[in-house]
């Protein structure tokens, strides 16, 4: 059993409803082929398929001219995917580029913890100085008054 080239539904050699192409030998149903049964023994002699024919270059001018449109049709297809295809091409490079910029953001975000965690640590140096240096002055202060009340038990004792 062989499948028709045209439906690809089976066809026995056997089968009375059948022709032969007589270049390929592919099997095709008659009525797939749209060809009139009436002459068909005649026509089965020399009948050869649409794809061999047209590889023959022998194609009715009907069938060359039904060919053509599907070939200007299939054309402006292929043009109009090639657009789309620019399109496509044009969103995957912004969404790279969008994606670099993302990863650009994280790397920012990144360092702008790391910086935001360093003034937190220099916040609290500062804060710790400032404490110590407040220490020191209130030293300094009682230090003052300590001296200056000695030197006043000294200048009283002359």
């Amino acid at each position: 059993m062989v499948n028709c080239k045209l439906c690809a539904k089976t066809v026995s050699r056997e089968d009375k409803t059948k022709i032969v192409c007589v270049t390929c030998q592919n099997l095709f149903h008659v009525k797939c082929t749209k060809i009139d049964s009436t002459n068909l023994k005649e026509t089965s002699k020399k009948w050869r398929c649409s794809d061999c024919e047209l590889l023959s270059g022998t194609l009715p001018a009907a069938e060359s001219s039904s060919i053509l449109d599907l070939l200007k049709g299939l054309t402006e297809e292929v043009r109009e995917l090639k657009s789309k295809l620019q399109g496509i091409d044009k969103l995957k490079e912004i969404k790279e580029a969008l994606q670099k910029q993302s990863e650009l953001s994280f790397e920012n975000m990144d360092r702008l913890l790391k910086i935001e965690t360093l003034l937190e640590d220099q916040k609290t140096h500062v804060e710790n100085l400032t404490i110590e240096n407040n220490k020191l002055k209130t030293k300094i202060s009682e230090l003052e008054i300590r001296l200056n009340f000695t030197e006043q038990n000294l200048l009283d004792r002359r």
